[in-house]
């Protein structure tokens, strides 16, 4: 059993050694190019100056591969595993058996121990300590084979193997400018570097950013690969673009190469709809217009276009989603999607007038699940009462009447869906 929880340790600490192997290797082979150019250069004052820019092109260019590489590192090490153990403390309990029996239906753990609530309930646990336990175990073991660290394994490495080879070849051309006391001029492998010293910035700058919101995901370091692709295509284009009935040209797609290198992916892709649309005279469709997932309390504009990314375009879909998997597929805090989630639930019930009952304590399934079952408590008078008198208010707000409010508040609290909710919020 041991053996079997430290494996993806092992297997994880040896992908960052394989990787730290791989940038130092490239660190000493520009280390060791320096030494053999400053060795065999005469040492007058002229190549003195040389050398020292070359020494500083070759730090320069080493300190950018470790600065492209170690944001992810350092994520997977602290901040992955820090989400992780939120999502397994809300899990424990309950929630994993009715997180099995709503979302995994066919899990083996089922099978091998079918779940059988207590009669009755036992400290407020709904099914018996031995079956939790199998199913949270059940669930760690099934979380690290859906969502380790191993995902990101094969985009890590093409990241770094892109990094090296790129700054390998931008230290060797900067130090032959730097040694023939020339600038890049006006060449493809100035426009070359001028675009993916643009795209670095990009890149760099968003996994700063990423880092301090703990929001790496694979698709991200899969999008900085394609990124730092797309680069030198995008700024070959931009040369041969016609401004006034001329080509462009090297001399203005250099610099403009760069500043387009630093802007995001998907405002390329805008860039380029546009100016294709334009040129080939076809209409430019652009989507305009809220999202629906920005009709609910908790989820803005580009919250919602997250969500979309994943394929989450309505508030029922969102409502009938794995909320784990949808935690790791938008690295949203797992407390955030659930209340999301949560809300939606009452939505798809009340769909616009959900909003007159956040005032009453009812913004989600959550929160109705608790009136209602705070109106059925008799042990508490005083909760009781005011349980009551806020579902009866909100019946009057929706132009219900007390029993067909109460009916539908029942619906919410019975959905399968509720309980799982309910337990990880508890």
């Amino acid at each position: 059993m041991f053996g079997k929880c430290i494996q993806p340790y092992f297997r994880f600490g040896g992908t960052l050694f394989g990787i730290s192997i791989v940038i130092g290797l490239s660190v000493q082979y520009a280390m060791a190019a320096a030494a053999n150019h400053i060795a065999s250069s005469a040492m007058n004052t002229t190549s003195v100056y040389a050398h020292r820019d070359s020494l500083l092109v070759i730090v320069f260019c080493a300190l950018a591969v470790l600065l492209v590489i170690w944001p992810i590192l350092r994520f997977l090490y602290r901040p992955w595993s820090f989400r992780k153990e939120l999502i397994f403390g809300a899990v424990a309990g309950d929630a994993a058996v009715y997180y099995y029996q709503q979302f995994r239906p066919g899990a083996p753990v089922i099978t091998k121990t079918p779940p059988t609530k207590s009669v009755p309930s036992i400290d407020g646990y709904a099914y018996p300590h031995p079956t939790r336990d199998a199913y949270f175990e059940a669930f760690k073991e099934d979380f690290f084979r859906w969502y380790g660290r191993r995902y990101y394994i094969a985009p890590v490495a093409m990241l770094t193997i892109l990094t090296a080879v790129s700054a390998c070849w931008a230290q060797k051309m900067l130090r032959e400018w730097a040694s023939n006391e020339m600038g890049p001029g006006t060449t493809l492998r100035a426009l070359t570097a001028s675009a993916l010293a643009g795209a670095f910035v990009w890149v760099i700058s968003d996994e700063i950013d990423r880092l301090r919101r703990r929001d790496f995901t694979t698709s991200d370091v899969y999008y900085y690969v394609f990124r730092i692709l797309l680069a030198i295509p995008f700024a070959w284009a931009i040369a041969a673009i016609s401004v006034n009935g001329s080509p462009l040209g090297l001399p203005g797609s250099i610099p403009l190469a760069f500043f387009l290198g630093a802007f995001p992916t998907t405002t390329l892709f805008k860039i380029a709809r546009r100016f294709g649309a334009q040129t080939l005279k076809l209409g430019d469709d652009q989507e305009t217009g809220n999202l629906e997932l920005e009709k609910l309390q908790s989820i803005g504009k580009s919250n919602a276009e997250r969500f979309q990314d994943e394929g989450i375009t309505t508030i029922t879909s969102l409502v009938y989603t794995d909320p784990v998997d949808l935690t790791i597929r938008t690295n949203f805090d797992f407390s955030y999607v659930v209340d999301c989630v949560s809300q939606a639930l009452a939505w798809i019930y009340f769909q616009e007038d959900s909003a007159k009952l956040l005032a009453l304590s009812m913004r989600g399934a959550q929160e109705i699940t608790s009136v209602v079952r705070w109106a059925s408590d008799a042990s508490d008078s005083a909760r009781q009462t005011s349980a009551d008198q806020a579902i009866l208010d909100a019946a009057g707000k929706l132009g219900l009447s007390d029993k067909a409010f109460r009916t539908t508040l029942s619906q919410i609290v019975q959905d399968p869906y509720s309980e799982f909710l309910v337990n990880v919020w508890c």
